[in-house]
């Protein structure tokens, strides 16, 4: 297949739709998730932010799962097809479910989840031998393909919302992700496997009952959470000191700048959570006789993402051939400053409100364009990192933590909404606004300072490196002290 980026095995369009179908119902669903629960449900805010944050966390536990059972048992293809079945049930038991079915719904969205998300991204990789210089431009295909599919429901949500009603931006989700998933079958029916082994099934089963209980009681789930990720890192952790110090000092700087990213994910989640419900209630959205729908808000991102992604990525290329490319750590300090400041702008903003206490639409989009600046010297070097800084035996390992480390995020996320809330629960902008500015600032505060600590950090991993070189050769310049921690 002839593209921009090149010519390219031809499947790799087939996956990047089927990417682009279930990204578009994720996020359809994700961007009036807490909407839906406050206004249709009437939970609180509080109650639709632990819902929504104790959601989200399991869906960085289940794909590791899935991944293992895709290798074991079920194959790839058969993975993403089973996975794609599961979502689109779940979407449309969430489009016509009462409270009782709901967390059902959201249960089966996170099990298909798992099947799905880990498998489609091996399906491009699998598409191309190991040193095919072509790979690394087929992930960018795939990576925009994810943004475009993110994007797409911002355009359409609001409109379907005002128009059919919340359960049909539900239905719609349901059928996209089911469409693409019969297309992905038609396309690859001749290496699926058609039958789940029964013990999978009971297992499917069970954790459809486990996770629904849990999601309704946040609480509990969130204990599970942090044991399973507490048990887990601690495992990591103490495997890591097994190795020569060399790899035992990488793999330590990795255990930091995974813990530095929890913060920035916490903050990063805000956008489904406390972000969206001060869009609603506290931003002046009408341009003339419309009125912008909150939903149209997240199309900021997954734009930012695609016009300002290739300029940094030609960035960091102009300035690694003046040798000033910033190491891994010193980007994922830019990326926190750049979140705190992101935040910072939201005081400001709230210091200018007019009288009725709504503040200009302009300024939510400067905080996301901040943001998603972050999240562009983060997100794309983050798993990289944890390859590049593990030995090979501990890169599964490893990449489990950073997994289990944005679950722990995505708690942390519902805990720093809950804090946006007030007592009386008003969402009337001239009495709620002082509290959000002063949340706000400490969040900017917090991640301002974390990235000034990182920074500070940097020459330390330095000498960590430098010290663990020096019991094992003569001194020399290391890989990492060229490309990633100077």
């Amino acid at each position: 297949m002839s593209t921009f980026f090149g010519q390219h095995p031809e499947n790799l369009y087939s996956i990047c739709l089927t990417e682009i179908g279930e990204r578009f119902s994720f996020y359809m669903a994700r961007n009036i998730l807490v909407l839906y629960m406050i206004k249709v449900f009437l939970f609180s805010n509080a109650q639709a932010y632990t819902t929504f944050a104790t959601f989200t966390a399991f869906l960085y536990f289940t794909p590791l799962i899935g991944g293992y059972l895709a290798d074991r048992w079920l194959g790839i293809k058969s993975s993403i097809f089973f996975g794609g079945l599961l979502l689109s049930l779940g979407y449309f038991l969430l489009a016509y479910s009462n409270q009782s079915f709901f967390y059902f719904s959201l249960a089966l969205i996170i099990i298909g989840d798992g099947f799905f998300m880990p498998n489609i991204a091996n399906a491009i990789g699998q598409l191309y031998q190991q040193n095919d210089s072509r790979r690394e431009s087929g992930f960018t295909i795939f990576y925009i393909a994810i943004q475009i599919g993110a994007l797409l429901p911002a355009l359409f949500a609001g409109w379907i919302i005002s128009q059919f009603g919340w359960h049909n931006a539900f239905l719609s989700a349901a059928i996209v992700i089911l469409l693409v998933t019969i297309r992905f079958y038609f396309n690859s029916y001749s290496t699926l496997k058609y039958r789940l082994p029964y013990f999978l099934l009971a297992s499917i089963i069970i954790s459809l009952f486990s996770l629904a209980l849990l999601i309704k009681n946040a609480y509990i789930a969130n204990m599970v959470i942090f044991l399973f990720s507490g048990i887990f890192i601690f495992y990591a952790l103490k495997k890591s000191f097994s190795h020569p110090p060399l790899q035992r000092n990488r793999l330590l700087i990795g255990f930091i700048l995974t813990a530095f990213s929890i913060l920035f994910w916490a903050l990063f989640e805000q956008a489904g959570m406390s972000l969206t419900i001060f869009t609603e209630y506290n931003v002046q959205r009408s341009l003339g006789a419309w009125t912008i729908p909150t939903t149209v808000f997240f199309i900021f991102n997954p734009f930012f993402v695609i016009t300002c992604g290739p300029l940094i990525a030609k960035m960091w290329l102009w300035l690694d051939s003046y040798h000033l490319n910033p190491s891994t750590p010193a980007k994922f300090a830019y990326g926190t400053l750049l979140m705190g400041l992101g935040f910072a702008i939201l005081p400001l903003a709230i210091k200018t409100q007019a009288i009725d206490g709504y503040i200009q639409w302009y300024w939510i989009a400067i905080s996301y364009f901040l943001q998603s600046l972050g999240e562009l010297f983060i997100s794309p070097v983050g798993l990289s990192m944890i390859v590049e800084l593990s030995p090979k035996e501990m890169n599964g390992l490893m990449m489990g933590v950073w997994y289990f480390a944005t679950a722990i995020a995505n708690v942390l996320a519902g805990f720093i909404a809950k804090w946006t809330t007030i007592p009386s629960g008003s969402n009337l902008p001239l009495i709620t606004s002082a509290h959000y500015a002063q949340v706000f600032s400490w969040l900017a505060v917090f991640s301002i300072v974390a990235g000034f600590i990182m920074l500070i950090f940097i020459p330390l991993f330095k000498k960590m490196i430098t010290a663990s070189v020096s019991c094992i050769t003569p001194p020399a310049k290391h890989p990492l002290e060229v490309g990633s921690l100077h």
